[in-house]
């Protein structure tokens, strides 16, 4: 587990499904792998600015994000808008995705991590 839990810089500020006081026994992938590259030295969550939510890049890193991380998110079948293949569900840029999702989009953007670490599987 990293210095902080990863629902204190990931969930609590950026994720609309997080319930304060409820208990997830899951988390998801984009969580996972912020806190994954967290625990290897990658990010220092000490330093991480306080980034303001930002849908353009929700539809920007959509592929990126979607084909590496979210294929393998526990949420992706069943509770998840966002990434959802369903026609019916509304369009992406109209949904807000995980702070997994968000946190990760907002790292790359600002150069806080490479679209290459995720790329190979983190």
């Amino acid at each position: 587990m990293a210095k902080n839990d990863f629902k204190d810089y990931v969930c609590r500020p950026y994720c609309i499904f997080f319930k304060e006081g409820h208990k997830e026994e899951m988390s998801c992938r984009g969580a996972e792998v912020v806190e994954k590259l967290v625990l290897l030295g990658q990010i220092n969550t000490d330093a991480l600015p306080h980034f303001k939510k930002d849908s353009r890049l929700w539809q920007k890193y959509t592929n990126i994000i979607g084909e590496n991380i979210c294929v393998t998110c526990p949420f992706r079948a069943e509770d998840c808008n966002f990434m959802s293949e369903d026609p019916e569900a509304k369009p992406y840029d109209e949904i807000e995705p995980c702070g997994g999702f968000i946190m990760l989009a907002l790292l790359i953007e600002n150069d806080l991590i490479n679209i290459a670490g995720l790329e190979k599987g983190l």
